[in-house]
Parts: structure tokens; sequence; C-alpha cells
């Protein structure tokens, strides 16, 4: 989805939340965020694109504009510093909007190292619920809004990558992208 289409998501609220594609080694990012937070980082041909913004949208009553702001600027040296190998933690500010179990699996996510892998099981049981719960803990995956910033890539199946809401050649070349710097 281009930004063209990312605009008519708004929903003409007070608030601005600016929005900017930048491009990476494995597709065009676009990320939103206004003068406090980083609200999202999606590529662009992402599942859930419009889905994503509608609900910022909802959620901050906010209208989108396609311009960078001090943490799209800073969002931008980040992602450049990520590819080329040089950071291994985001640390621009970020809001996340999801329920309660979702922030939790968010959190956990936070904690995974780069350039190693937790089982959806794993992060269950972290979280101290039974393994059983992996299904959940993927389904608050695939609703992260802040891909790479919040590393969902870095949980895997047991026995496969997993899924990816922005496809899985993308979600290894992330990891195998990891490892190589790690």
């Amino acid at each position: 989805m281009n930004i063209s289409k990312i605009l008519k998501c708004s929903k003409n609220g007070n608030n601005q939340v600016c929005v900017y594609s930048f491009e990476t080694p494995v597709g065009k990012i676009v990320a939103g965020a206004d003068d406090d937070f980083l609200y999202v980082v999606i590529f662009e041909d992402s599942k859930n694109v419009e889905k994503t913004f509608q609900a910022i949208s909802k959620k901050l009553s906010c209208h989108f504009v396609e311009e960078k702001n001090k943490i799209l600027d800073q969002f931008e040296s980040e992602i450049k510093e990520y590819f080329a190998g040089d950071l291994q933690k985001f640390t621009l500010p970020i809001k996340t909007l999801g329920s309660e179990f979702q922030k939790d699996v968010w959190d956990k996510l936070l904690a995974i190292p780069y350039g190693s892998t937790h089982t959806y099981g794993e992060l269950a049981k972290v979280m101290g619920r039974p393994a059983s719960h992996s299904r959940a803990v993927g389904a608050a995956c695939g609703a992260n809004a802040h891909l790479l910033v919040i590393p969902c890539h870095r949980l895997v199946a047991s026995g496969s990558n997993g899924g990816f809401s922005s496809g899985l050649d993308r979600k290894e070349w992330l990891l195998n992208h990891e490892k190589k710097f790690s």
C-alpha cells in the first residue's frame, strides 16, 4: 500500500501523525510517528497495512500527513544502522496500541537478544503461561505494528521459522542478517 492510500485512512482528528516511507534491503517500510512516539513500522506490502493505519487513526483520533519529523529522522538513522549491522536494539520512543496480553508479548519480544530466536512456546512459558498458548503469542506477533523495532521476526515455531506478516522470505533474510552481525 502506498502513502497516498495510507493518508486516506485518516479520521480527520485533531492529532497529526507523520508518515514516511524508507527503502531497505528487504523492501519499502512505512513508519508513522508524532513528535513524541513512533506508532508504526510496517512493510508497505504487509498483509494488514490498511487495517493497521485505520486502527491507529481511530485510537489516536488523528490524521496522517506525508512528512518527516524528529522521531522519523531518528528512525531513518537507526534503520540504516540496523541494516548496516551496527545497531542491535532500537532506542526510539514507541507507543504500542493493543490489549494487555499483546503488550506483554511485545515487551517480552524486546528482551530476545539480537541474532537469536525463541519459539512461540518458549515465550509463552517466559510469560508464565503453558506452551499451549503459543498460538495466542503468534497472534499477538501478527498484531505487532512495530516490525523490526519490536523483533517479532525472532520468534519461530518448533522445527520451522513459523509465520511472518511480511513474508517468510523476509523473515529468513532478517534472521540471517542478524546472525551475520551478532
